[in-house]
Order: C-alpha cells, then structure tokens, then sequence
C-alpha cells in the first residue's frame, strides 16, 4: 500500500515500467506522472497520421484512459514507451481517421476543380492524380507488412533508426534490413513501371 501513497517527486523518479506497475495497483498519481511525461511527444508522434491536432489530443487522451482502465493486464507490457507509441499509432490510424482523410482529398479536389477554368483540363488533371496515387499505392502494397511500416516511420515520421527500434522492440539492424527490403521493392517496382 505504501506505493500508492508515493508523492509526485518520487513519482518523477520512477522508470516507466515502476509507473505501469504503479497503475496496475490503480495509483493515480502513477497515470498523471506517465501522462505528463508522454502526453506532449505522443501528440507530435501523432501529428505525422492526423493533421487534426483535437483529434490527436482526443486520441492521446483515450489511449491513458485504456491504459488505466486495462490495469488487469498491464503486467504483459515490458516496454512502456514503445507500447503508448504503438497504441497512439493504431488509434489514429483506425477506419475513422481514413475516412476523414479521404473526405478531406476529395473536398480538396473538389474546391481545387471549382477553381479550374477548364472541364477538359480538369478531367486530365483528375485522371493524372488517380493514376499517380494508384501507382503508390500498388508500390506500397508490395512492400510486406513490417517493411511497411517502417519504412513508413522512416520516411513519413521522420524518426530515426535508433527511435523505430525502441518504439516497436527490435533492432537497429533489424530496422535496416527491413528499410533495405523496402526499398528495393520500390526501386524494383519503378524500373518494371518504366518498362511499360
């Protein structure tokens, strides 16, 4: 009993993983000092899915508000940090934010065409647009799942090979070698697209 009466100074000093098991015993103090310590990054992390910066707030939000509500089984995360990354990652990513996305490019091509003098103009701008963005996209389908993503995080996010390895759990090498696959599928796919 007596972590539950920890004051926030000695809070601040815990590691991570002493606050997860803090929260597990339902110390609310444990929740505020994680928040605190996270809460800014994780909504920088989650500007790079969700321009939205309320969305993101909301979401960040929701992710502690899981985490104290899944106390039963927060003994199963060995590693904090990447774990709220993760999870912030996935919250913005669910259907919703995709559909709020595509509503947003169609919106902006729609004011984009109003503008547009031209109907014929338009109809090959359009068709030039979709043709570029199915080519990524089927580029991107061919990169397998976790060359993906992290290629996504390197190039999308920004980060560093060093913060990809301790978000997800693996190596830096292990980080390498899946950009190294990524990258020579989009370097295959683009000399097979030119041959065409």
């Amino acid at each position: 009993m007596k972590s539950n009466s920890c004051t926030y100074k000695e809070l601040n000093q815990k590691s991570d993983l002493e606050l997860f098991h803090l929260i597990k015993e339902r110390n609310k103090g444990a929740l505020e000092t994680i928040f605190n310590r996270y809460y800014e990054s994780l909504c920088r992390f989650g500007i790079a899915y969700e321009n939205d910066l309320d969305v993101v707030e909301e979401k960040v939000s929701d992710v502690f508000i899981q985490l104290w509500n899944a106390h039963e089984r927060i003994h199963e995360i060995k590693k904090p940090k990447p774990y709220l990354y993760v999870v912030v990652k996935n919250k913005l990513m669910e259907p919703v934010s995709y559909q709020k996305l595509k509503q947003s490019l169609n919106q902006g091509l729609e004011d984009e065409y109003s503008a547009s003098p031209c109907i014929e103009q338009e109809i090959i701008d359009q068709e030039q647009r979709e043709m570029y963005v199915r080519k990524i996209q089927e580029i991107l389908d061919r990169i397998p799942k976790k060359s993906r993503q992290i290629f996504e995080m390197s190039r999308l996010d920004e980060l560093k090979y060093k913060e990809i390895s301790e978000i997800l759990g693996v190596s830096i090498k292990t980080v390498e070698s899946h950009m190294a696959i990524a990258l020579k599928t989009i370097r295959n796919m683009v000399v097979k697209n030119r041959q065409i």
